[in-house]
């Protein structure tokens, strides 16, 4: 093929792949606005109960070695009496309450009024009331809750959706909530903001940094069956640091493996052949003409060099898991998390290490729960703060016994969903 005729062939597809951006209208903005409140319909749920074998194949897709999720044995004998659900396995539970779309949402049309325009996971908090542990089976209702409009570091336009979903048990207990953000822009726009040009990514590792990741490995403390009290607790203390990485695309696919086919983008031939025939910006063509999945910005570089990155990341819920992780060590089996919001700052690339830490900011009682408030930072082998967030954790006591109290509270005005 001549010079000539490959340019051809490559601006035809550039062309055919500029069609499938979507771009940010005030029509799609009012479209989007008018599903705030509406519960909206999930597609089946990558588990629908959460059986033994699930549980401890989600702590080992994350990572995390801690025997309270993995050892049934271990598990049986804490004051819970079950292997209990690693507390953000919740995010992939949950068959829909809702089965048809109501009048008001089939006004503002199918799909995604954004279709084709990029989302970032931007944040993600999470309460729980209840543990869940082998043998429930989770519900959830779901919808948009608010949109902001706000601009970039770089003054592009950013649309930030807020989504909740409440989770209910085979009870009906509400055993837990979650609050997600996506930030939306423009690819187009994301790739001419270039902020992220000057990474030296991956990172390349010398020896002796090397040995000094191996190090926070072997003193990894996971505090397990020896109750933390929470007379015990400091404001100040600061938890062993945790380390996960250097970060591999293998990392994905474990954490991938562990979760199912957890959105609607994780599909494959007739089964991605349909959806996409419907959807067709959720599988954009590749730099070799033919579709794949949007989400392949997590593995596939050329994909992650269109949305303005240097090099492919996790996926966010990763961090959400790592996050949890880290309160979970300090925490032992013995205590409930009751709430964890993280915010994701910066990007976690392939080769990336990350450093996590909790610091107690806080500790409080109302005579029934004894609560302490944690701080929690993850930063990077290049110094970056990638997460923060913040958890609340409810202690055993030495003077209660059945200290922390669950189920919790359900506070009024929780959500619009429940």
């Amino acid at each position: 093929m001549s010079e000539q005729a490959t340019m051809s062939v490559d601006e035809d597809l550039e062309q055919r792949r500029s069609r499938e951006e979507g771009t940010i209208t005030e029509e799609a903005l009012a479209l989007l606005r008018r599903r705030i409140g509406h519960p909206v319909p999930q597609r089946k749920a990558a588990f629908e109960w959460a059986s033994v074998d699930p549980l401890r194949n989600y702590a080992r897709g994350i990572g995390d070695v801690n025997p309270f999720y993995r050892d049934l044995d271990h598990a049986r004998s804490s004051r819970w009496q079950e292997l209990t659900a690693h507390p953000t396995f919740m995010l992939y539970m949950g068959m829909s309450r809702e089965t048809e779309l109501s009048e008001e949402l089939l006004a503002t049309g199918r799909g995604d009024p954004l279709k084709g325009v990029h989302a970032f996971y931007a944040a993600e908090e999470m309460q729980w009331f209840s543990p869940i542990v082998a043998g429930d089976r989770l519900s959830v209702r779901h919808g948009l809750a608010a949109v902001d409009e706000k601009t970039s570091r770089m003054g592009q336009r950013a649309i930030h959706e807020h989504n909740e979903g409440v989770f209910r048990n085979q009870r009906e207990e509400i055993v837990g909530l979650r609050r997600m953000t996506l930030v939306r822009m423009e690819r187009s726009k994301a790739r001419g903001e270039k902020k992220h040009a000057a990474l030296d990514v991956p990172h390349h590792y010398t020896e002796e940094e090397m040995r000094e990741i191996d190090r926070y490995y072997e003193q990894e403390y996971i505090r397990g069956a020896e109750p933390r009290y929470w007379e015990s607790v400091e404001i100040g203390e600061v938890s062993i640091p945790l380390v996960r990485g250097p970060y591999t695309t293998t990392a994905y696919i474990c954490y991938a493996e562990a979760t199912g086919p957890r959105n609607d983008f994780h599909r494959a031939h007739s089964d991605a052949y349909r959806y996409r025939s419907e959807h067709p910006r959720a599988f954009p063509l590749n730099e070799y003409g033919f579709p794949d999945t949007i989400a392949r910005v997590h593995w596939d570089k050329e994909m992650a060099t269109r949305a303005g990155l240097p090099e492919t990341y996790d996926f966010g819920g990763e961090r959400v898991a790592w996050m949890s992780n880290v309160v979970t060590n300090w925490m032992g089996d013995d205590a409930f998390l009751r709430r964890l919001r993280v915010e994701m700052r910066a990007f976690c690339y392939v080769g990336d290490t990350v450093w996590l830490t909790a610091k107690v900011v806080d500790k409080s009682t109302d005579g029934k729960d004894f609560a302490v408030d944690l701080e929690l930072e993850a930063v990077n082998q290049r110094d970056e703060q990638i997460a923060r967030g913040t958890a609340t954790v409810l202690l055993p006591t030495e003077t209660d016994p059945d200290a922390p109290t669950v189920p919790s509270t359900i506070p009024e005005g929780l959500s619009p969903f429940i």
